[in-house]
């Protein structure tokens, strides 16, 4: 089996065939996350998640600028129904985990590499926040940090949300 490069998270594509639903929104002071990290709003800005987070908006489609709260609008990909993404698996310290056909199906949580500004899935009890929807097609199964294609859950998504 292969050992796969951590790469960002990035859009698989959507159950519809449309474009994924990409939203341009005020970003927070300060902002620097990076393309593919996770975003939600906080006081009607797009700001960072942190561990375990209760709401997510989206995936940023760009990087954010780092300035005043306001100043610049950051381009968000929405978290829906229809919009799967792809991301590597990993362990809850970050480390890369092989993949397994049983990994389908099944909920994971977010890990956000503040250092590499990258963001994996790995299974976590209790911390669940997206559910594998599929294994990407580039990987093989048993590949270590192969790609897992996933939904946000909907009780976690900020905006078209079901509870």
């Amino acid at each position: 089996m292969a050992t796969i490069v951590l790469q960002r998270v990035r859009v698989a594509k959507t159950t519809n065939n449309a474009p994924p639903v990409v939203l341009s929104l005020p970003e927070a002071a300060s902002l620097t996350a990076v393309a593919g990290e996770f975003v939600y709003l906080s006081g009607g800005y797009v700001t960072e998640i942190g561990a375990n987070p209760d709401a997510i908006l989206g995936m940023l489609a760009e990087n954010g600028h780092n300035d005043s709260a306001g100043v610049y609008e950051v381009d968000v990909v929405i978290a829906n129904d229809s919009t799967v993404f792809s991301a590597n698996k990993s362990n809850s310290s970050g480390s890369a985990a092989a993949t397994a056909q049983t990994d389908v199906g099944k909920p994971f949580a977010l890990y956000r590499d503040t250092t590499n500004s990258k963001t994996y899935i790995y299974p976590d009890m209790g911390y669940e926040r997206v559910t594998c929807v599929g294994l990407d097609h580039r990987d093989t199964v048993g590949d270590t940090g192969g790609r897992l294609l996933f939904i946000v859950l909907g009780r976690f998504r900020q905006l078209f949300c079901t509870s």
